[in-house]
């Protein structure tokens, strides 16, 4: 399952990222770091971006960037 997909009020475990190295150092200097617990807060009216909260911060990612990350 990818982050994308996890409605509002779900929350996931990262396992991976599917990305460049760059990206994914961009991500992991945000939170979102294997074994981190990810909770998916709210959509925008067009599904992009959508609010997640990881490590006590508030994060907006695109839908094809959290796309990209794999959680359980």
């Amino acid at each position: 399952m990818f982050l994308s997909e996890l409605k509002d009020g779900q929350s996931g475990v990262i396992s991976s990222i599917n990305a460049d190295s760059a990206f994914s150092r961009r991500l992991g200097e945000m939170g979102f770091t294997s074994g981190e617990r990810v909770q998916c807060l709210c959509r925008s009216a067009f599904g992009s971006p959508i609010l997640y909260a990881v490590k006590g911060s508030t994060i907006a990612l695109r839908r094809r960037d959290a796309e990209r990350v794999v959680i359980l």
